[in-house]
């Protein structure tokens, strides 16, 4: 398992504007919810973020539910589809 660390640094290097770009288009984002974006942006399943970020499956759902809220998508719209857009 990678460290939390070692997944940042990869993924400033992939990817070296998406944090800029999300933080700019959403804004009141928390710690935890850049960090679910990042993830959903490599990729990684909801399965996978849990158990990176040690957080219940219940959490993660929530996490998204709010992420969505704060990028205006309607329930039934892909969240990671959102995401990868950005």
């Amino acid at each position: 398992m990678e460290t939390k660390d070692h997944f940042e640094v990869i993924f400033a290097r992939t990817y070296p504007d998406f944090t800029k770009k999300l933080v700019g288009k959403i804004g009141n984002l928390t710690f935890n919810e850049i960090r679910v974006c990042m993830y959903l942006r490599m990729g990684y399943s909801n399965k996978e973020i849990c158990s990176q970020l040690d957080i219940s499956a219940q959490t993660i759902s929530n996490l998204r539910s709010g992420l969505r809220k704060k990028m205006g998508l309607p329930r039934g719209q892909d969240l990671t589809a959102a995401i990868l857009c950005l």
